[in-house]
């Protein structure tokens, strides 16, 4: 039984203004909020912090903009990487203080902020680095090179200090992978423990696994997050191939104990990918999947799904759909027993392209978003901010 907070079901919203936050934009400048986890935003005492890469540099660079709650505007970015850097990670530390991660040179990097070192997290070959903070703890996950594909790692990293030493690193698994695993999400709970999701391909599609590990032990053997099963010729019976494919996970730390993911899923190929998601409510295993999106929305496919949780128990899902036309931004609430109607978010909808939501929500329950808005294939495209809240 789901013992934890759910959102008022038919609250309303009620948002900032939005805030341009990068400030280099142009028609040939292409900023990127695709990351392992989408976490691209973080939140840390009085302080927001937004993290990017983009080319007006002339190659993929990896980029940094605060906000004092205060202010009304970000700050001037500040870069991260010295050479091409792609799919960066934020996360708080508390009390103004942010741990960031990035892929940089073919090798996955880690810096605690402001003014830290910055590490490298494995001596040979990664990407797809993600982190996560609980419990006081600091943890980071990334896709390494392993024979011929690679596996997911995961670390915990010294938080305390200004270069995040490597505490201990071991892989998920401990055997060589027989096919790729790649994109991580991590989510760390309430007592400590540990649970990592990632996109497998061990059965020849691509379908989300997750693993699970208590006080810094081994993890448990991974399991399918998806409750479609895929065995014994499922998939050609579906005429599905394989299977029907399901990719991007995404973690939360949810309630006490407990642990929600959202990933995009196929299983209705006709429409392309939907969202579903899975809870675990403190037991370390995931119950039933849920479709997320509502009936508006099942005609067409979801794209950039994010799950958002917290310690109090509340939790939405947010993604893009292009059900009005263009693609928006749209988000639902979970009420306890469903994810309720698809809201969609209004500086987030409209002319033109409004995609790759990334969200978090701070100590007194907003919710802190960025997503890329790109008004026409000519314009400029803008990474935006806003901040949402109950009224």
């Amino acid at each position: 039984m789901l013992l934890v907070l759910a959102w008022p079901a038919h609250a309303a919203w009620t948002w900032s203004e939005p805030l341009t936050v990068n400030s280099a934009a142009g028609p040939a400048i292409f900023p990127h909020l695709e990351s392992a986890n989408r976490q691209n935003v973080a939140v840390s005492g009085d302080a927001v912090a937004v993290v990017w890469e983009d080319n007006r540099d002339g190659s993929p660079q990896c980029y940094l903009a605060t906000k004092p709650e205060t202010a009304d505007t970000f700050q001037p970015e500040t870069r991260l990487s010295q050479s091409e850097c792609f799919e960066p990670v934020v996360v708080a530390l508390g009390a103004g203080r942010f741990a960031a991660a990035w892929e940089e040179a073919g090798k996955v990097r880690a810096q605690v902020l402001p003014g830290g070192t910055p590490i490298n997290l494995s001596g040979v070959e990664s990407a797809q680095a993600t982190l996560a903070f609980g419990a006081g703890s600091l943890y980071a996950a990334w896709a390494e090179q392993a024979g011929r594909f690679r596996r997911i790692v995961v670390a915990r990293l010294e938080a305390d200090s200004s270069a995040p030493g490597i505490r201990f690193a071991q892989p998920v698994e401990a055997r060589q992978p027989s096919d790729g695993q790649s994109w991580p999400a991590l989510a760390v709970t309430g007592d400590g423990g540990v649970t990592v999701a990632w996109e497998d391909r061990r059965e020849h599609h691509t379908v989300p696994m997750v693993s699970h590990s208590r006080d810094d032990g081994d993890f448990a053997a991974p399991a399918q997050l998806t409750d479609l099963k895929h065995g014994g010729g499922t998939g050609a019976a579906l005429g599905l191939g394989a299977g029907t494919g399901a990719m991007r996970p995404t973690l939360s730390a949810w309630g006490g104990q407990g642990v929600a993911a959202a990933w995009l899923d196929k299983r209705d190929f006709l429409s392309g990918y939907d969202v579903y998601a899975a809870l675990d409510a403190g037991t370390r295993r995931f119950g039933r999947n849920i479709q997320v999106q509502d009936s508006f929305g099942d005609n067409m496919a979801q794209w950039h799904a994010k799950i958002v949780g917290d310690a109090s128990g509340r939790l939405l899902a947010l993604w893009d759909d292009a059900r009005d036309g263009t693609p928006d931004v749209w988000l639902s609430v979970w009420n306890g027993t469903a994810f309720g109607d698809d809201v969609a978010v209004p500086a987030g909808s409209g002319p033109g392209a409004q995609t790759d939501p990334s969200a978090t929500l701070d100590g007194a329950g907003r919710l802190h978003l960025v997503w890329l808005d790109r008004g026409d294939p000519q314009s400029a495209t803008r990474i935006r901010y806003v901040r949402g809240g109950w009224r």
